[in-house]
């Protein structure tokens, strides 16, 4: 006689994401994304010197640049109260000559409301 088949449970399908999963995953990459912004802000508004390329006042600073034919220049960069005459190929950079910074003319700076009061009352 023959022995009857075992029985076959019936295979559990998984449960339907209602995309609760979806949402979390946004919800951190959005974390993420606010995190990196803050921290940048941050090292912008503070100064950390070297944290960000070319901050500082005696970075790198491009003063003009004369475009010559395709991918070819001749610029002028200040960097630590010199003039730096660059010529700058598509493959190379070369020093054309080097010289002291001219005097920046003076620049006026915005006053605030705050300066303009702090100062009245010191005159007071």
């Amino acid at each position: 006689m023959a022995s009857p088949a075992p029985a076959v449970a019936p295979m559990q399908l998984p449960a339907v994401d209602s995309g609760a999963t979806i949402l979390t995953t946004a919800g951190y990459l959005f974390l993420l994304l606010g995190v990196i912004f803050l921290a940048y802000w941050l090292l912008r508004r503070f100064g950390v010197p070297g944290a960000l390329a070319g901050s500082g006042r005696n970075g790198p600073r491009l003063v003009s640049r004369l475009m010559l034919g395709n991918r070819q220049s001749v610029a002028v960069v200040r960097y630590r109260d010199k003039d730096l005459l660059l010529g700058v190929t598509e493959h190379n950079v070369t020093l054309l000559d080097e010289g002291e910074a001219a005097p920046e003319p003076e620049q006026t700076e915005r006053k605030s409301f705050a300066s303009i009061l702090q100062r009245s009352s010191v005159r007071d």
